[in-house]
């Protein structure tokens, strides 16, 4: 193998960042690598030195049937058509020998290119339940019929392998240990879903708490958020990405969740009883927990799982 294209979703920055790990893995390997994805994702992928093609941008919206109707028939359906063929066009532009994907759109030009390729995930049917787990059941069979495996980035990365999956560690971006961020006790990341977080930032600066929000005015963009997170006693986040930063620079992390995926997600690490994470289900809840992590000692204990994701391609 030579050459990996690497596609991802285009939904927020999460896919993205755990898509640059990856890349850099397989780059320190010798394998020339492209990626490809959009949204507020780009500038991130940028930033860590790869180019990047400008592909239309889709997204799920509204707020009540009618706005998601219009929304779906004016906006979502001409620009999943869109990008499907911007994806493919690039595809066969870039003639990789492997892809992975977290984008529909790129699977499905690559099964009809004859492109092996994998799809990556944080998700299992087991983790969501009656209500969304058999959706992610059919779309993982779906995926097997054309994919060559689906490798999830997990907080459980022990656990056994649902049939066509391989488990990995929390994928993160390895920091700069130049480029250093002075210590400070709390980081605030709500993500593209996230609410309550102003209040938590002013409940904890009255208490006394130097707190920064990722976004905000005094924040000064970097390439990977392992040197913030490195730099906090402890992480307020939602999405699993922020997650994967946190725990894999050691630092305890508050889920604070919002959609059904990350609440899923932070029931069961509450279950698991992981050191230094724990979920936070109201603004009192994350006030708690902040105050726990930053008088006591508990530290997450993970490896970045980017290692173990390209040797399982590789070794296939």
């Amino acid at each position: 193998m030579s050459t990996v294209a690497i596609v991802y979703w285009c939904d927020g920055a999460g896919h993205a960042a755990r898509s640059i790990p990856v890349a850099k893995e397989f780059e320190a390997r010798g394998i020339d690598v492209s990626m490809a994805g959009g949204g507020q994702g780009k500038r991130f992928v940028e930033l860590n030195g790869f180019d990047h093609p400008d592909l239309t941008t889709v997204a799920v919206k509204g707020d009540t049937p009618l706005s998601f109707l219009q929304h779906t028939l004016f906006d979502l359906v001409p620009n999943a058509a869109r990008r499907y063929r911007e994806v493919s066009r690039w595809l066969r532009e870039e003639t990789p020998d492997i892809l992975v994907t977290d984008d529909i759109f790129a699977g499905i030009a690559a099964a009809r290119q004859g492109i092996e390729f994998y799809r990556i995930d944080h998700l299992t049917p087991g983790l969501l339940g009656p209500l969304w787990g058999p959706p992610q059941w059919f779309y993982n069979w779906v995926s097997l019929q054309f994919a060559e495996e689906i490798i999830v980035t997990s907080l459980w990365p022990d656990d056994p392998d649902p049939d066509g999956v391989t488990r990995v560690g929390p994928l993160a971006q390895e920091g700069d240990p130049d480029d250093e961020v002075e210590p400070y006790d709390v980081l605030l990341n709500p993500g593209t879903h996230g609410d309550g977080f102003d209040e938590i930032r002013r409940r904890l600066a009255d208490a006394g708490y130097h707190v920064r929000t990722v976004g905000d005015d005094d924040w000064e963009t970097k390439p990977t958020m392992t040197p913030y997170t490195a730099a906090a006693d402890v992480v307020v986040c939602t999405g699993f990405s922020s997650i994967a930063d946190t725990v894999v620079a050691g630092t305890p992390c508050v889920i604070f969740p919002f959609l059904p995926f990350q609440k899923a997600l932070a029931e069961r690490a509450d279950e698991r009883d992981i050191e230094g994470v724990s979920q936070a289900r109201s603004v009192d809840a994350v006030i708690e927990q902040v105050e726990h992590y930053c008088e006591g000692d508990d530290h997450p204990q993970y490896e970045n799982g980017a290692e173990a994701f390209v040797d399982t391609v590789l070794d296939d």
